[in-house]
Order: C-alpha cells, then structure tokens, then sequence
C-alpha cells in the first residue's frame, strides 16, 4: 500500500479512480483517430479542478504516475476496449496503452505560483516546460539546446522535446492557477490582450488561449487546478482558446474513506489507532464519525486533525483512550490554523444572506446541477463560482444520488450535479466574526451540533430548522411574545421580552440548544448511548437542561415529544420570599409540508398533548414550581372540523378542561373539577390539565409570523419533486425577505475592492460581491479584526491595564471581544468567552476578573 508522509505521520493514498478515469476520457475526447492510429486534431479537452484548498487537487496532479500504478489492472481491462490517441488498434492495445502511460509519458508539474520572470508567456511557457521535462535526464544542457531551437514553432518544439526523451505522451499539470490574478503575470504582454466579444479583459482568457497552443498537439494530457471563483465551467473563457472544460470530480472523503484512511495511518511506525487508543487498538466508529463530521472529509482537514492528535499524545500521553464526549471535546479544540482559509471579513446585509442560504443549502443537501446559475440575466453566477468565493467545498453527486463511486464520464458531464460542504473546523474558526449577526450565529450553533441530527433531507427537518431560525430572529428583536403571531392569545402573549438595543449584545438572545429527544420505547429512565429520554423522565431532563430560558431543540430519534422547545420566565412579578417569577414551558408540535393527508384533525391535536402536556405536568409539579405549560402546534394545514374554530383566522385556544364531542361533531367544554358531564356528548376528546394550554396555530397566523412571502417561497422550497435551482433560489429569496431588514439595523461599512480582486461580472446589488473583502491567509494564522461594527471602546488598552495581559495575550482576546459594546460587560461570563474562542481558561479568568475590577472602579467615579 502506498504511503506519503505529513509532518512526521505517514497516511495511505486513497484512490481516485473516479477522477484517474476523467482524465483519461478527456485526454481520449481531445483526439480522433482512424484504424492505422493516424490522429487529426479536434478541440482539445483540458481536465479543470478549481476546488477550494485542501481537496487534494495538488496531491492528484503531482502523482498522477502513481494513480496510474496503482490501477493498472482497472485500467488494462479499460483500455482493451477504448485505446489511447496513437494507439488505436493492433495486438495488446490495453497493454502498450497502459506501458505507454507508465514508462512512455513525460509528466511535466509546474506551480504558478513559481512562474519564471519574462515578457511572453508563450515562449516562457514552452521553456519553462522544457526545462522541467528535461531536469532529470543526463546530458540536460545538450538537449534543452535543442528543443529550445524549436521554440518558435509550438508544433515542431513538442515533436522535438518527445523525441530527445523518447516519450510518446506529455502529461503537464498546472497547480495554483489563482495566481494569474497577481502582479507577476500582468508583466507578459500577451495576457494582457483583451479577448471576446465583450472586450473586457480577462486574464483567465488569456492564460487559456495561449495554452491552447500546447494542448492541442498530439499529444497532451492536460490538468489545471487551483482555486478559483472566476473560471468554474465558464465556457466563455475557454472559446478563444478553443479548449474545452472538463471538470474534475474531487470529492471530500466519505466516512468509509475516513475510516479506511485512519485505519492505515501511521505515528512513528505504529498504527495511530493504536497510539490515541491504546486499550482499542481497531478504534472506535464514533471517532471515525467525529472526525468525518468536523472535517466534512476534506483531505487537508483530516490529515491535519489526525496530525494534531498524533503530536497531542506524542507531547503529553493525554489523550489516550479518550472517550467519545472528551474526544469530541478535544477535537473541537484543533483549529485550522496552518490551513488555507478563505476569510470574509466584511460582509454586506445581502451578502451574508447568500453565505447563510448556501449553509442552510448544505446542511439540508440540496443538489444543484454543476452548471447552474444564480440570479440570471445579464448579472448570473455559476453556482460553484459563489461557493468557491466563501470558501464552500462540494460533493458531486448524481440527481437521484447515485452511489458516491459512480463515474461520470465526459459526455455525461452536463448532467452532474454536486451538494454543498462547508466544514465545521472553518466555520468554528470564524463564526465569531459573526457573532453580532443573529441568522449567522443560529446557523453556526446549528453547525456545531448537525451531527447529532438524523434526517437530514426530510421535510419536517427542513421546516424545523427554518422555523426556528425564523423564531430565534425575530426573538431577538421583538419586546414582548405577542408581536410573534403564534403566541397570540395564549398565556405567554404579554410577557416582555428585554429589547435589544445593541445586537451585540447576548443577555436576552435565546442561542438555540440542542437536547435529547423523548422515546416511549427506551427502557429506563436514561439512556446515555442514545442520547434520548424515555416520556417518564421530564423532572431530570428538566432539571438538567432546561434549567434557563432559551429555545432548544431536541434529537430527531424517534423523537415522542415536541419538536422544538422553550423556556421563558415573565419578568415583571417582583420575586419575595413568598412569591417566585413565573415559567413558562412551550412545547411546540410541527406538522407542516410533510402531511399527505388532509392536515392536522383532533385525533393528532390529542396526540401531541399526550406526549407532552399530561407527561409534563404529572411530573413537574406545575403548581408547586410555577410553572405553565403550553403545547404550541403549528401547521400550514388542517382539517376542516380543526380549520371552523379559528374565529377571524385566529389562534384557537384551549385553556384547562375536559372537551366532549356531542352528537354533532361539536366541541363541548366541562370544566376540569365539573363533577357533571355535559349533555348530549358522544365521547371525551380532550383532556387538558390545570396550569396548561392548547394553542392551535391558524395558518394566518403562521404566515404572519413567517412573513407572506416567506410563506410563498417555503411553499416552494417544500413542493412535490422541486427543482434543485428552485430550491436554492426560494431558500436565498425566504432570508431575504425575512432577515434584509433585520441585518440592515446593523452598521455594516461598506469597505472598497481590493486593488488586486479578480474582475467579476456580477454587479447586482442583491449579492455585491464587490463589496466583500476576501482575505486569503494561505497558511497564516494571522486574522484581521472585522470593521463591519464599529466600536469606540478600547479593548486593547483595557485588557492590558486591566487584565494585565501581554501584547499577544491581548490580541488574541481582542479578536473575541472587538465586536462587543463597553456595556456588554455586564452580561460577559467566562461561557461566553468561552464560545467566542478563548480556550485558555487562565485567559478567560483575568478577562472576567478585568471586567469586574472596571465595573468597579466606573461606578465608584
């Protein structure tokens, strides 16, 4: 098996079949050839990998060779029956076609980011390939002479170079092609010519046409990567050139690949299972898991965590034999600080709109053909351009997900479609730059606990998740539940919620948690393997999680209790010895855009009550504790004996009693200690306990919480067989409409292009990229501080007075805190800090510490 080594850790290949067969079609597309092997030239097909870093674009160019190798047998079955250029027909043709590849190719590697100095690219291209070719055969001067004799004539210059190497086949991979954006490139005048119709400059343009000149001699085998946001599929680019994009398939690993991977790496020559497990050699599925999930399979991630780890253990010993919550812990401590990250330090209202809709896209799997465009008309965008730009990887996947190792092969490009990954060790290394912006920091939360969320693509999950991001925003920015339509009416209508005057501020924003759900069918009252409690355990599930008011969320597995939940105390009673502020636990049931039948009828209103209400309040004491219990349901349909009690589209209330059905379908009500049952009554159909309420949510109501239009979008996001554009355009449009005037409360600057951005064609003033400066740290761990919110107050000066830090103590923690007001100091605890990004205890004590002292000394002046 093969092996590379990365800071001291040896890790095996994983094969790229997938992406080895592309390359070959491509090279095959690229040439016509008769029964003699004679080739005519057609438009050549160049192989293009503009993934984000880390996807392995520059490890599958570099060993090509060894791909080859290590595939043989695939290939020599392969090859038998297609042939290569020049190789057509004849004995053995799988044979000499795959030695040809083997021992009859020269495989040229250049990185542009080393481009030699010059004033032609043409003629510093075909040299600088020459001498690369030629680097490692004896007599180099002699026969670099030689080709370089040829160098006016590109025809007759690659003719020479095959026969002074006796080479059939020139394999020439281009990594770094993001660097024709810099200075060097703009010093050779021939990719300064303007090309197309538009006569707009392009240096993509440029750059492919004058490699046209090499690529389309017999015969090249051509890749070119490096990120980009420019280039994706944009044939446009290529038609000058007469090349045609291939793009190639580099997916992040699956957790199969994951597993394989870890299981084969080595530490010091010791399996490295063995080394952070050294009680369980063979390892633990939850730790190939957790590994797949924080990195999102992305190849530099994955080596970098089993890195961190490995040098974890080699330091301190420590982290042997972790279990599965110290592990996870552990992990989500390693930042990718050596990585190449692409960092958004400032955003726009619009922009941090579509960088939330294409997480939201991700999380809930929507495939998207390759091709595809946003916004349309003069001002689109392919898709995969926008996801390049902030920093989104991507899964190729077929419409009817296909299995993952399914090939594509070049006619069938057009029909590729791909899902969105953004990983969670990036979005953890710079959520807190958008801390202050409530529908990113939900989204965020969200990320950090998606693993433990089943049923990713369902409908319900959809919904769940967009209601509670609706919820939790405008939660943020109301004073009292009643302005949230669903609460009308209901015990909780008028109690106040503080306003939040500085969004920067986190005293009163709910950031949701996620929970255990409930099971009728776990024995026992807790159950840690499954995360889930049975039904009779609400007193310490209460106690343990819902201790403070806040929104949470609980596992979907199999789930026997609400859908999302919340705890909120009413403020105003003044608490006495005698007297305690009130609670409220509001226990919401979702049913919408996953009912087939009729909608929501009594018999699943009865339903819900029974796993939430009657459990809840046999167990918690309700009077005793002050509590009031509320089940909340909410559907976009209902049934007709349901929809007649919404009196001028209203909430229905049921407060505590017993509800009969008479002999006329009717609803009948009986208080809860009548000892005298009604007349004329059918059957009881609703039980509801003393301190509690039924609240059944109109869909006015719904879509006036959600917004009318919100409402026509979700319709659309969550109608039969969508199309995937549909879905990504509805889901953009939703946020739009919801948060755009919530975000521009925000003081956002509006910060000028950088002088060496790439020419963009988008001007639309929904997705200003121009607007958005991207900062691209390429392996620093340097990070700039966002001038998106302004702040008067200096942090810097206080945490060195005042906490006493030195100056790189106090630039760490300023990164946390620049985005926080001189007041929101009250409310800062060590948690906080915490989930800003301050792992050092020690630091985050002397903060806190600081903080009092200053209070302190403010008051006392």
């Amino acid at each position: 098996m093969d092996m590379f080594s990365f800071k001291g850790v040896k890790h095996p290949f994983v094969n790229r079949e997938s992406a080895l067969l592309q390359v070959i079609e491509a090279f095959q597309a690229s040439h016509l050839w008769d029964k003699h092997g004679f080739s005519r030239a057609q438009r050549p097909h160049v192989s293009i990998a503009p993934q984000m870093y880390g996807s392995g674009k520059s490890t599958f160019g570099q060993s090509f060779q060894t791909f080859v190798s290590i595939n043989k047998e695939f290939l020599l079955q392969y090859l038998d029956n297609e042939g290569l250029p020049g190789i057509a027909e004849g004995e053995n043709v799988g044979e000499r076609a795959l030695h040809a590849l083997l021992h009859e190719t020269l495989y040229v590697v250049l990185s542009l980011l080393d481009v030699p100095k010059g004033t032609c690219f043409e003629d510093t291209l075909l040299e600088w390939i020459s001498k690369e070719a030629l680097s490692q055969f004896r007599k180099r001067a002699k026969l670099l002479s030689q080709v370089l004799s040829c160098i006016g004539n590109p025809k007759e210059w690659l003719q020479k170079l095959l026969q002074v190497t006796k080479k059939r086949y020139l394999y020439l991979f281009i990594d770094e092609i993001g660097s024709l954006e810099e200075y060097e490139f703009t010093l050779f005048k021939d990719l300064m010519v303007s090309q197309g119709a538009s006569r707009v400059h392009n240096v993509y343009r440029a750059f492919f046409r004058v490699l046209s000149i090499v690529v389309s001699q017999p015969f090249v085998i051509c890749i070119v990567a490096g990120r980009s946001n420019c280039i994706i599929s944009r044939e446009e680019d290529a038609m000058p050139s007469r090349i045609t994009f291939n793009f190639l398939r580099l997916d992040p690993f699956s957790e199969a690949t994951i597993k394989y991977f870890i299981q084969n790496a080595t530490c010091h020559n010791e399996p490295i299972l063995k080394v952070l497990f050294p009680s369980h050699p063979e390892g633990h599925d939850w730790f190939f898991k957790q590994v797949y999930d924080y990195t999102g399979g992305v190849p530099y991630y994955v080596v970098h965590v089993l890195n961190e780890l490995g040098k974890a253990c080699e330091r301190w010993n420590s982290l042997c034999d972790l279990s599965e919550d110290e592990m996870k812990e552990e992990m989500e401590r390693i930042a990718p600080t050596t990585s190449l990250v692409v960092t958004l330090s400032r955003m726009t209202p619009e922009s941090m709109i579509v960088f939330s809709s294409m997480l939201l896209a991700s999380i809930f799997e929507f495939r998207i053909p390759m091709r595809e465009t946003l916004f349309g008309g003069s001002h689109s965008e392919y898709v995969l351009d926008i996801a390049n730009h902030f920093g989104f990887y991507y899964v190729s996947c077929s419409r009817n997900e296909l299995d993952e190792a399914s090939r594509i092969s070049v006619e069938d490009s057009d029909e590729t479609f791909f899902k969105l990954v953004f990983p969670k060790i990036v979005l953890k290394h710079i959520q807190s730059r958008y801390w202050n912006i409530p529908p990113l920091r939900f989204i965020c939360s969200l990320f950090s606990s998606i693993s433990r969320l089943d049923s990713l693509s369902s409908r319900g999950f959809k919904f769940e998740i967009i209601f509670t991001l609706i919820l939790y925003v405008r939660w943020c920015f109301c004073s009292k539940l009643g302005e949230l339509s669903i609460f009308g009416h209901s015990f909780v209508e008028h109690i106040s919620i503080q306003s939040t005057q500085t969004i920067g501020s986190l005293k009163v924003d709910p950031i949701p948690n996620y929970v255990p759900a409930f099971s009728s069918t776990v024995s026992g009252i807790h159950s840690g393997n499954e995360e889930t409690y049975n039904v009779t355990a609400w007193k310490p599930f209460f106690e343990k999680y819902l201790s403070k008011d806040g929104i949470f969320v609980p596992i979907r597995q199999n789930s026997n209790g609400p859908d999302v939940l919340i705890r909120v105390t009413d403020q105003t009673p003044m608490e006495t010895e005698t007297t305690k502020k009130r609670v409220y636990l509001i226990g919401i049931a979702l049913k919408c855009f996953q009912l087939s039948s009729s909608g929501v009828g009594r018999s699943m209103i009865t339903a819900e009550v029974a796993k939430f209400l009657h459990p809840v309040a046999s167990q918690l004491e309700l009077m005793q504790n002050n509590l009031r219990a509320i089940q909340l349901i909410v559907s976009d349909k209902y049934t007709e004996e349901v929809s007649r009690q919404f009196r001028n589209n209203q909430n229905w209330i049921l407060n505590s009693g017993v509800y009969y059905e008479d002999n006329n379908n009717n609803i009948v009500y009986s208080s809860i200690n009548s000892e005298i049952q009604p007349q004329n009554i059918r059957k009881e159909w609703l039980r509801i306990p003393p301190h509690c309420q039924v609240v059944v949510c109109s869909t006015t109501s719904l879509q006036t919480f959600l917004g009318r239009k919100a409402s026509e979008e979700l319709e659309r996001v969550f109608a039969d067989n969508p199309g995937w554009l549909e879905q990504l355009n509805s889901l953009y449009d939703l946020l739009s409409n919801s948060f755009v005037d919530l975000l521009r409360r925000i003081p956002f600057e509006e910060s000028e292009r950088n002088s060496g951005m790439m020419e963009r064609r988008s001007t639309r003033s929904s997705m200003d990229m121009n607007m958005m400066q991207v900062e691209d740290t390429r392996g620093e761990s340097t990070i700039s501080v966002p001038s998106s919110v302004q702040v008067s107050f200096d942090w810097m000066n206080f945490l060195k007075v005042y906490c006493h830090l030195t100056e790189e103590e106090s630039t760490q923690c300023y990164e946390c805190l620049c985005k926080f007001s001189e007041r929101d100091m009250g409310v800062i605890d060590s948690n906080i800090l915490e989930q800003m990004g301050i792992d050092d205890s020690l630091l985050r004590v002397k903060v806190v510490a600081g903080m009092r002292t200053y209070i302190k000394d403010r008051q006392s002046t």
